[in-house]
């Protein structure tokens, strides 16, 4: 081990892969009420709560360098993609609309595994396209109230916008970040005009 670098916890591979899976079950936020009944505490607060939470425990881990379950090992001096994820949806909750975030954080949380394994077996980029093309459609449809040309429009922008933010291998910002975060930038300057439009 070199000095002042912990070593990658044992077997991290699986817990990444199925927390990434689950992941979108923080989109229940959604689904809180915005004021907490009488308490005066709005939703926004827990939000605030929950990101500043995690951005600490991730600033004391690795001025601690405290190793932790289920990062990669050049995760060890630099941003986990745990706060890259949070950091990316927290965003999404405060500055995007809801009807994109959900399929974006989804074709996130369940395409970027699929985009690893693709790699390795010779399949990328058509399988993670049509898998992340049907997430993103799907969700379109049960979340949005859009005719099937604006979810095939907005589909149609998406998927290549969210390959290619996953694909360089930049490790300063995670691509838990980059395939929610960019798809966003580039969808919601689209929505008005192909839903007025379609």
């Amino acid at each position: 081990m070199k000095a002042g670098v912990p070593q990658e916890v044992a077997t991290p591979h699986l817990f990444r892969r199925l927390f990434h899976l689950a992941s979108p079950v923080f989109l229940a936020y959604y689904w809180i009420p915005e004021d907490l009944g009488t308490t005066g505490i709005r939703r926004e607060a827990l939000l605030l709560l929950a990101v500043g939470t995690v951005l600490v425990v991730d600033v004391a881990r690795i001025a601690l360098r405290i190793p932790v379950f289920g990062l990669r090992k050049y995760e060890a001096g630099r941003v986990s993609a745990y706060a890259w994820g949070t950091i990316g949806l927290a965003l999404g909750f405060g500055f995007f609309p809801q009807l994109l975030v959900i399929p974006a954080f989804c074709g996130m949380a369940w395409i970027d595994p699929l985009c690893a394994w693709s790699r390795r077996t010779g399949r990328f980029p058509w399988l993670p396209a049509i898998a992340y093309a049907a997430v993103f459609a799907s969700l379109l449809a049960i979340v949005g109230g859009l005719d099937p040309l604006e979810i095939g429009a907005l589909t149609a922008v998406a998927t290549p916008v969210a390959l290619l933010a996953e694909f360089p291998d930049i490790r300063i910002v995670d691509d838990d970040f980059l395939m929610t975060i960019v798809p966003l930038i580039a969808l919601t300057p689209l929505l008005g005009p192909i839903t007025a439009l379609l």
